[in-house]
């Protein structure tokens, strides 16, 4: 007869989703921007104070969007992902912030618009 050595299975414990990187980037990027500019959206006619609202509501998503790119590329450092991983995650970080950043600039261009709108709005009514 010939002992064979049996080899002990090895199980893997998975990371709950709500601790993962896609999930941290579908939150911060997609779902939780979304929710502040519905939140804080206007509704009823455009005043100057809805429209510095809408504006910061947008900025405050665009920089929890930064942040989550930034958290994911941590996440994968921290875990002492492969290169490529590493790669992956701070190439997707910087097309974030960039996004960002042009997200914010558009929210600056729109917020000057509004405001030039409500102002003629409040000359013609005046």
């Amino acid at each position: 007869m010939s002992d064979t050595a049996v080899e002990p299975r090895v199980t893997v414990a998975r990371t709950p989703f709500w601790r993962s990187r896609t999930a941290l980037l579908l939150a911060g990027v997609f779902v939780v921007p979304s929710l502040l500019a519905l939140a804080l959206n206007s509704y009823g006619a455009l005043t100057a104070d809805s429209a510095i609202r809408m504006a910061f509501a947008t900025v405050a998503g665009q920089t929890i969007a930064i942040l989550s790119g930034l958290g994911a590329l941590v996440m994968t450092v921290v875990r002492r992902a492969p290169w490529p991983g590493i790669l992956f995650f701070s190439a997707l970080a910087v097309i974030i912030a960039a996004w960002a950043v042009v997200g914010m600039g558009d929210a600056a261009a729109l917020l000057q618009s509004r405001l030039e709108l409500v102002a003629e709005t409040d000359l013609l009514n005046g």
